[in-house]
């Protein structure tokens, strides 16, 4: 984070979840960091893992679905 400004800028009533100093910001970031452990750590049973890859890939066709041809995140189109 060695680009990390310190100057606050016109957008800093809109960013709530930025903090001020690179300490500020760590200890922001630290309920998504807890939580994104959590989530890494949790045992998936082969069923949710299967339900979880179907709903990815739904997702993906949606997000896809409202993007122009070439444009596309996840298809060749």
């Amino acid at each position: 984070m060695s680009n990390y400004t310190e100057n606050p800028s016109s957008f800093a009533p809109y960013l709530k979840h930025k903090g001020r100093t690179m300490e500020e910001q760590l200890r922001l970031n630290q309920p998504a960091m807890e939580w994104l452990k959590k989530q890494i750590e949790e045992e998936v049973t082969e069923t949710e893992l299967q339900i979880r890859r179907k709903n990815l890939e739904i997702l993906k066709q949606t997000i896809d679905s409202f993007r122009p041809s070439g444009h596309k995140l996840y298809s060749e189109e």
